[in-house]
């Protein structure tokens, strides 16, 4: 059994994927530019988002790319979690399991979306893009928030949606259920050794008591 659990947040919590492939598609649209593919979304998820930023401030401009994701951070609280997710953090929260988030968002970006989904206070850790140096597909998240939590690797739970998330937890020592959304279910995980795929709260519950 685990002593702890570690949450990616977009697109494991909440589908912010989905979500700012959307936006961002809408103010291209808007610009008259030419639409962000899911398959050049895709390479971003996970990962610092660098490329992406850098071609919509090329396309739109500093300002509306500014409003673009004015607007994406306004409106994610919107969002439902998750429901396989969302019925693990309840079993874990009853049974005061420790949790964390290691996200390559900034963590000052996530937490005002957290407090209007009121999961917040739920999480003993948040480790976002500026506590590390690099930012998954790296393992500096998962291994800073596991030592916050004061626990060995081995003793935590990953839970992803990512090639590149799964990647760093792996890479951390931890082990890693992934549950892909409309943006990462076409990656290819072969590579990665997973605890299990596409599960239910139930199986999440059944491979965290093993």
């Amino acid at each position: 059994m685990y002593k702890a659990v570690v949450f990616d947040f977009d697109g494991t919590i909440i589908d912010t994927e989905t979500y700012i492939f959307e936006t961002i598609n809408k103010y291209l649209k808007i610009a008259g530019e030419t639409p962000l593919t899911k398959e050049g979304y895709r390479q971003s998820i996970g990962g610092s988002g660098d490329d992406v930023y850098s071609r919509l401030r090329f396309m739109l401009g500093t300002n509306m790319t500014k409003l673009l994701f004015q607007e994406q951070l306004g409106t994610s609280h919107q969002l439902p979690v998750r429901e396989a997710v969302e019925g693990f953090i309840d079993y874990l929260q009853k049974r005061n399991v420790p949790m964390a988030i290691a996200t390559s968002s900034y963590r000052s970006d996530i937490t005002p979306i957290l407090e209007r989904l009121e999961i917040k206070d739920l999480f003993n850790v948040i480790i976002g893009l500026e506590d590390v140096e690099a930012v998954k597909p790296e393992p500096d998240l998962y291994l800073k928030a596991v030592q916050a939590l004061n626990y060995s690797p081995s003793h935590c739970l990953a839970i992803e949606d990512s090639l590149n998330g799964a990647k760093a937890a792996t890479m951390a020592g931890l082990d890693c259920i992934v549950n892909t959304n409309e943006m990462s279910q076409q990656d290819d995980f072969s590579s990665v050794a997973l605890v299990g795929k596409e599960v239910s709260t139930e199986e999440m519950i059944q491979i965290f008591e093993k």
